[in-house]
């Protein structure tokens, strides 16, 4: 007998309703025991911080824990990366992955662990985007004019960053080697008191994300360029360093993972909790507010991801002689 379209709906119709359906996806099989440890590289109020917090709140009702956010700044986030590398590979404690840590760091310092092979990741989940910010009433009319004073005046130049050894500080010494000038880097413990010092006039210039947008929202601060390949939506006036004729660019990930060997169940559920958290509008309006761009990269990909911005950054800091490869 010939098949035809209305002899296979006729059949379907027959079916029983549970031969029909598709099965459910069984749920993960390892959920935590206990409160989850999510361990951060910066102080408290900075959108690395701030981010994590929504993550948080978003992962509890899947993992039906608590997820506490525990911040260990310093070394340029290193301290809390060795901690991370050191904790139990059982899905208790995870920590934020970020290119300040695991790709530029590396390249200021000698570590006692691989920054991508110690780790297992999660979800790449955003690029935040790095502005270069003066106070409202700076003499620099841009980039380009705030590089001619650094000129005119050697050393005197004090530029903010989120700690040295943060992709803000690798990016603006190469743009300041590039451009031939002598600056003073001011390491915080993150973005929130290196904006808090700029509004104080303690240093002529910031490098920093999305921390400082409240304060260049009202007027306080004032956005020179971003360091990044595409201009920031909200800002489509303010160059980028291609728009300026630099011919390179910024290119910062942000990432979830926790140490090496989870298995597979914990990475699964940890993965699902993600997703999920990042759906909800609390993230998103966070993500929103901080001008950091969602991604979802999954774990395979944010893995090659990873060892390409490790090798990216170790030919930058060869190239322009810095940290591991300053002149002895």
């Amino acid at each position: 007998m010939r098949t035809t379209r209305r002899t296979l709906l006729s059949t379907a119709a027959l079916l029983p309703a549970a031969a029909r359906a598709q099965p459910a996806a069984a749920p993960p099989a390892w959920s935590p025991d206990r409160p989850v440890t999510f361990l951060g590289p910066y102080a408290a109020g900075g959108s690395f911080d701030l981010t994590q917090r929504a993550l948080a709140r978003g992962m509890e009702p899947v993992l039906g824990q608590p997820v506490a956010v525990l911040n260990r700044p310093g070394a340029g986030g290193t301290i809390m990366l060795g901690e991370l590398a050191r904790s139990r590979p059982d899905g208790q404690t995870i920590g934020l992955l970020s290119v300040n840590t695991n790709a530029v760091a590396p390249q200021l310092q000698d570590l006692a662990f691989d920054p991508v092979q110690d780790f297992t990741p999660f979800l790449a989940y955003g690029s935040f985007i790095t502005f270069v910010v003066v106070r409202r009433d700076a003499p620099f009319g841009g980039l380009r004019d705030m590089m001619q004073f650094a000129r005119r005046e050697p050393g005197r130049l004090s530029i903010g960053v989120a700690s040295i050894g943060a992709n803000s500080h690798l990016n603006m010494a190469r743009l300041t080697a590039q451009e031939e000038v002598e600056v003073i880097f001011v390491p915080f413990t993150g973005g929130a008191p290196a904006s808090t010092a700029l509004l104080g006039g303690h240093i002529h210039c910031a490098v920093v994300s999305g921390e400082i947008l409240p304060s260049v929202r009202d007027g306080s601060l004032r956005i020179l360029a971003v360091l990044n390949d595409r201009r920031a939506p909200e800002f489509p006036d303010v160059p980028t360093l291609l728009d300026l004729g630099y011919g390179w660019a910024s290119r910062p990930w942000l990432a979830v993972g926790g140490p090496k060997g989870l298995p597979a169940p914990v990475v699964a559920r940890h993965v699902d909790a993600m997703d999920q958290a990042m759906r909800t509008e609390h993230f998103t309006k966070v993500m929103s507010d901080l001008a950091i761009l969602p991604m979802r990269l999954p774990p395979e990909e944010t893995a090659a991801m990873m060892a390409e911005s490790l090798a990216e950054h170790e030919r930058i800091a060869r190239s322009i002689r810095i940290g591991r490869f300053a002149p002895r």
